[in-house]
């Protein structure tokens, strides 16, 4: 690439690297780092449920996650203005091929060619699911996976130890026949009822009424 196209990029690239730091400067400003008491009107949120505070904790996550956007992007604009420095901008991270200028046109702090980045992104879902981070492999109790069924492992894992503590949780009796947590054990009414009166059959009344009725 030759220098006045270098110089073109560099322009570029400063320019939006003002600009990101600007909005990074007003993030802060606007009391980014501020606690969730910030968000919300009451002095403690300690005795409140998650989902009391849901619009107020989704707005500081999302502002946490612009912040960190604009980081990284601000990283990548850094990259490359290094890249123009040392003349190895313009060049693929993956292949080594050169990167078109259309492609730079669109985005000046690019790292990757367009076929590359086509490729990484065109990953197979199921190898998305089952790709892990390498650290876990070295990771042991109880900080590491337990289940193992995606390995050749024929020991007993974590996901039998599951099966065998849920099997506990299942009950025979029809109007609590739920293989979840919530089964009605800790409920003082029964779904379906409204007072104890409720469970007597018509039969039993009938029976009730008329004792020599059969």
């Amino acid at each position: 690439m030759d220098r006045d196209k270098l110089q073109y990029f560099k322009k570029r690239l400063l320019k939006d690297k003002k600009q990101t730091l600007n909005t990074i400067e007003n993030e802060e400003d606007n009391g980014l780092h501020s606690s969730l008491q910030g968000y919300y009107s009451e002095l403690s949120v300690y005795d409140n449920h998650p989902a009391d505070i849901a619009s107020e904790t989704f707005e500081m996550e999302m502002k946490f996650n612009l912040e960190e956007n604009e980081k990284r992007h601000l990283e990548d604009i850094n990259n490359a203005i290094e890249k123009i420095e040392d003349g190895t901008y313009g060049r693929c991270e993956t292949c080594g091929k050169l990167i078109d200028i259309e492609r730079l046109e669109i985005i000046p702090y690019t790292a990757i060619c367009a076929k590359c980045s086509e490729e990484k992104s065109t990953l197979p879902l199921g190898k998305k699911i089952d790709t892990r981070p390498v650290e876990e492999e070295k990771l042991n109790y109880p900080f590491g996976r337990t289940f193992k069924d995606d390995s050749r492992f024929n020991g007993f894992d974590g996901e039998d130890t599951w099966q065998e503590v849920a099997r506990y949780n299942k009950t025979n009796e029809k109007k609590k026949a739920l293989d979840w947590y919530d089964n009605n054990m800790y409920d003082e009414n029964i779904s379906g009822k409204v007072e104890n009166v409720d469970d007597i059959s018509s039969e039993y009344y009938k029976k009730t009424i008329n004792p020599d009725e059969k």
